[in-house]
């Protein structure tokens, strides 16, 4: 490849009669290396600075699947504009977001933030002068009402449960409100049972302490107690050597127990999270507390249990309207 190009080169200047210009010329290119970027490739200079990015970020803490999902995303952005870092333009990531006009809006809108924070660690390591994404706004999202469980789905639910596995899973999602990762990692011994509380990680690898009532606790209690196995997970198999349930598996359970139960819903393990949130807020409870125990960094996420809070509104209306 070197040669190739020093020769196409040397050509040029043939052409030009300058045996001077040659001379320089080849002097200096001998002193590099050079390398062909075919179409379709992500551009090296990008690949040595996401590993760079990269290598940060998992120092600060970010998980596995974070730092995977950011690869992806930087990469299939190098591949399209196939350019170094300091001559990438606000344009050049127009254009890579408009041929990704089909992928959901809140889709792009996770690539701009991919992309802000990969140019703004460039910037402050001094790499580059210009933030190409300054100029580049998100979307505007269609506020989407999260989708809770009723009382009574709930319940439907509660009679589909055959097994002591399937009741204390049911339970433990709906009353702690962790996402299905924060369950998956749960071992015996994270549950303090005076307390009926557990330290979960959560995004971004923060901790918080969750809770459980005394109906969760009871079922959970009685889960273990059935168990014959020294696996320190706090969801097991059942079949063979007992080990971690995995989070396909979790999924998979629940699928079984709603095809038990009379309910048409989409039901999985985010959909108990939304109705723990629902169930508190038509409560009475303060959004910063439902913020604290969902592990929300921003109070805007929270905010959408109040907005669309169904049975409060009513229940506000009865007091207060005066016919």
């Amino acid at each position: 490849m070197m040669e190739t190009l020093i020769d196409r080169i040397m050509e040029i200047c043939t052409l030009q009669k300058n045996k001077k210009i040659k001379k320089k010329l080849h002097d200096l290119l001998i002193q590099y290396e050079f390398k062909k970027i075919n179409h379709g490739e992500t551009h090296p200079d990008i690949l040595e600075k996401t590993n760079m990015f990269l290598m940060t970020k998992k120092m600060e803490g970010l998980s596995e699947k974070t730092l995977v999902n950011y690869r992806k995303t930087i990469q299939d952005f190098g591949a399209y504009i196939e350019k170094p870092v300091n001559q990438i333009t606000s344009g050049d990531i127009r254009k890579w977001l408009s041929s990704r006009s089909e992928l959901k809006m809140s889709t792009i809108r996770y690539y701009i933030s991919v992309l802000r924070t990969f140019f703004d660690y460039l910037i402050i390591e001094e790499l580059i002068i210009v933030d190409p994404t300054r100029k580049i706004k998100l979307p505007k999202l269609e506020q989407r009402i999260p989708k809770a469980l009723s009382i009574d789905e709930l319940e439907n639910l509660r009679e589909g449960c055959y097994t002591l596995r399937e009741k204390a899973l049911l339970e433990v999602f709906y009353a702690s409100g962790c996402r299905l990762a924060e369950i998956y990692n749960l071992d015996r011994s994270d549950i303090d049972w005076h307390e009926r509380c557990f330290s979960v990680i959560g995004k971004g690898n923060k901790e918080r302490v969750v809770f459980i009532g005394a109906r969760a606790a009871h079922v959970i209690k009685n889960y273990l107690n059935s168990r014959k196995d020294t696996e320190k997970a706090l969801f097991v198999t059942e079949r063979g050597k007992s080990r971690r349930l995995s989070q396909r598996s979790i999924h998979y359970i629940f699928k079984k127990v709603a095809a038990r139960a009379p309910i048409s819903k989409n039901i999985h393990p985010h959909i108990f999270r939304h109705t723990m949130a629902t169930t508190m807020v038509n409560h009475g409870a303060k959004l910063e507390d439902v913020q604290a125990l969902l592990g929300h960094s921003s109070p805007n996420t929270t905010q959408v249990y109040a907005r669309v809070s169904l049975e409060r509104k009513k229940q506000a209306y009865n007091q207060h309207f005066v016919n």
